[in-house]
């Protein structure tokens, strides 16, 4: 997949995605990348397919999760 597929965040908002995957989506937690071993401010957090990224936006409450998506995607 292309980086644009790609969420980057902090350490703090990739536990919060996977914390909220752990309730949520727990099939999904498969496209996180490793939590260590990253600088803290621009880290890689997940690589989801198209089909998962839709879904997020229909179910995920996380604001920075639902921005970073339509920021890869334009408008949708």
């Amino acid at each position: 997949m292309a980086a644009i597929d790609k969420i980057y965040g902090t350490t703090e908002q990739y536990d919060e995605l996977k914390n909220w995957l752990a309730d949520h989506a727990t099939w999904a937690m498969k496209y996180l990348y490793p939590r260590d071993g990253y600088i803290n401010n621009d880290r890689p957090i997940s690589n989801f397919p198209v089909n998962i990224d839709i879904w997020l936006l229909k179910k995920c409450k996380i604001d920075w999760v639902i921005n970073k998506i339509k920021e890869q995607y334009g408008k949708i």
